[in-house]
């Protein structure tokens, strides 16, 4: 170090990505482009002690099929001397894109895990019970960095399964298409909110039972002596409860209001590619607990909020278009309803069972989790083909009904 010379130099025949010792320092592990490893000892040599693919197969001609670049690498010890060799990225090229969506777990004589990821990984790190790189590490949990999440990986539980998060904050999960902000709400509206939304995720199965690993760090006092409540409706559907009385944004429910509709069979036709799904507006009666929205498609639907579970219909409704007429001789316009047996050609007929098969209320008793239930639905027909056109504004009185 005093010299700044070299003392050893190990050549390696392809570009060198990372590199991870042995807690004793008995030799090194480097991962390279071509999706390769190498176990280097400490010696001088010319070849590595172990060169090898991971995942690469030989084809019919005796070649080794191409693999994408191994990001990086890391080699952790347990006290029953298994080494785990963890590492993203090395999938043949056939078989993945460029960007690495996997997370392998290598267990060395015993099995070879690979963990898909839903987003590409940015980075990965080992969690031991030692914080010393030369001791012991006894692996427990690998924290995986994605481009739009952060997964924890259980190493005790059989399959490796992933951690439950505590702290979802995957606003865009579904992109935002509206928002509504509520302030100096009735103190128990986000525990009933909250309370709700734990027992929906606590139904949830294949994550790991042992608690999240991470921990530390202190909660900011309440910013305001008030609770303020943010709603975000999604392209998808669904509605999330978020609390922003302490300053920060914490999920407290999510409603999927997809569940009350059929699963569409026909594409949209419109000249807009949104989801028919895709909230447009929402209203929140703070006092009485009643929700209000409004989807792209045209249709408003009304959910009441119960602590129980329930079983029942969804009322439907019809509601006809009303317009206005140009203005007459007398100055005075006119409102009128569009009647329903109005003459139609038939390409417009056609083309109305398709709009108006585009979303459908499910009929029938329902099963209603606890939370916010669905009480009624309001329709607004095609006409003559024609979109009834996109709600923009909505509001809700409990006291009067409307």
């Amino acid at each position: 170090m005093r010299g700044k010379c070299a003392e050893l130099r190990w050549i390696s025949q392809e570009p060198l990505l990372s590199c991870s010792w042995h807690h004793e320092g008995k030799h090194f592990i480097t991962s390279h482009s071509d999706g390769s490893l190498c176990t280097w000892p400490l010696k001088l040599s010319p070849k590595p002690l172990v060169h090898g693919f991971p995942h690469a197969k030989t084809n019919k001609d005796g070649k080794i099929e191409a693999c994408n670049a191994i990001q990086k690498v890391e080699v952790k010890t347990n006290r029953l001397g298994e080494q785990f060799t963890i590492f993203s990225g090395g999938l043949p090229t056939e078989k993945c894109s460029s960007k690495s969506h996997c997370i392998t777990v290598l267990v060395q004589g015993k099995s070879t895990t690979v963990l898909e990821m839903e987003h590409p990984v940015i980075d990965f790190i080992t969690i031991c019970e030692s914080p010393w790189s030369s001791d012991l590490q006894e692996p427990y949990a690998v924290a995986v960095l994605l481009q739009n999440d952060l997964v924890l990986i259980d190493l005790l539980t059989t399959g490796y399964p992933t951690f439950e998060s505590p702290y979802s904050m995957d606003i865009h999960e579904s992109p935002v298409t509206c928002c509504t902000y509520l302030a100096d709400c009735p103190s128990d509206l986000v525990p009933a909110f909250y309370s709700v939304g734990r027992s929906a995720s606590n139904r949830r199965s294949g994550y790991s039972e042992r608690e999240w690993p991470i921990n530390g760090g202190e909660w900011q006092p309440t910013s305001c002596s008030y609770s303020e409540i943010v709603l975000t409706g999604h392209q998808d559907g669904s509605i999330k409860f978020w609390d922003s009385s302490a300053g920060t944004l914490q999920v407290l429910y999510k409603l999927k209001t997809s569940k009350i509709f059929e699963k569409s069979r026909v594409r949209s036709m419109d000249v807009s590619d949104d989801d028919p799904l895709s909230i447009s507006a929402i209203a929140l009666c703070a006092e009485s607990r009643k929700l209000c929205i409004a989807t792209n498609s045209g249709h408003v639907a009304l959910f009441k909020f119960k602590r129980a579970e329930s079983t029942g219909d969804i009322a439907v409704l019809e509601i006809p278009i009303s317009y206005e007429n140009a203005v007459d001789n007398d100055g005075s316009p006119e409102c009128e309803f569009i009647p329903k047996t109005l003459p139609k050609q038939t390409d417009s007929v056609e083309c109305e069972k398709k709009y108006n098969g585009m979303l459908k209320v499910k009929s029938g008793p329902q099963r209603k989790p606890p939370g916010f239930q669905a009480q009624l639905v309001c329709i607004t027909p095609w006409t003559h083909g024609t979109h009834p056109g996109q709600i923009t504004a909505l509001t809700i009185n409990s006291s009067y009904g409307l």
